[in-house]
């Protein structure tokens, strides 16, 4: 396995040979975009705390992506940083995170539920659309933008879980969405 990081900590060029689990070096600040969008057997993945951002698409694709834990420093999950990962069922997301991308994690088919950052303040349109398995998410009160279908096509059973009188509230409200205060 071989990193190429550029002295300002852009994780620029990842050669997997054939692993399945990979570590992120420490020091990478951010990954850069698309950087694992790629036909490769990546099954989980571990980003290091020193990273900042997700770029765009970076992990889009992989469709054996099991399971993801974002760090604490990671601020910005990129436009479609986790799109079409087929198989992606964990996803832990630390308090860092304050924005997630437009189709960030759309057609993320076999994830069932997630608990959002307690920082998040925005979720980009269609974020999680036609994540058919999502039966469950908890969106914080700090979340004051949810874009337009952020949640299509995920699972008719799913329930938003956030504070009443919350943007979370209102947007279940508006699209028909089950919800259950916290």
């Amino acid at each position: 396995m071989k990193f190429m990081i550029s002295s300002s900590g852009v994780l620029e060029k990842v050669e997997l040979t054939g692993k399945t689990n990979v570590t992120i070096p420490a020091g990478v600040r951010n990954i850069g975009d698309g950087e694992f969008c790629a036909p490769v057997a990546l099954k989980e993945v571990i980003i290091p705390d020193s990273a900042t951002s997700i770029g765009d698409g970076a992990f889009a694709g992989c469709d054996w992506l099991v399971s993801v834990k974002i760090p604490d420093g990671v601020k910005c999950i990129g436009n479609r940083a986790f799109c079409d990962c087929y198989s992606l069922v964990h996803v832990t997301m630390q308090d860092g995170v304050t924005s997630i991308g437009n189709n960030a994690f759309a057609d993320c088919n076999q994830l069932e539920n997630i608990i959002l950052s307690t920082c998040l303040m925005s979720i980009g349109d269609m974020a999680f659309a036609w994540c058919e398995s999502l039966t469950s998410v908890t969106i914080p009160c700090s979340v004051t933008s949810i874009g337009d279908q952020a949640f299509y096509g995920c699972s008719a059973d799913m329930v938003i879980h956030a504070p009443t009188g919350s943007c979370a509230e209102q947007y279940a409200s508006e699209n028909g969405i089950m919800f259950e205060a916290v």
